[in-house]
């Protein structure tokens, strides 16, 4: 089984950066943090490693 890459919404816009909620932190990794974005399509959270946080908030702002 391959990588899956996944198509985000043309009008995402990152609106917040924050931990994880108790309950998210049962799904996703408690160190990771959740990157809270809005769309036409409605609310996008990705959840991120730390290490990972910056490349990914540079990938968003690309979008």
């Amino acid at each position: 089984m391959g990588k899956q890459g996944a198509v985000l919404p043309a009008d995402l816009c990152r609106v917040g950066v924050r931990s994880p909620s108790l309950r998210e932190a049962a799904a996703v990794n408690p160190g990771s943090r959740i990157v809270e974005c809005e769309s036409s399509d409605g609310e996008v959270l990705i959840a991120v490693m730390p290490p990972e946080l910056e490349h990914v908030i540079k990938a968003l702002e690309s979008v």
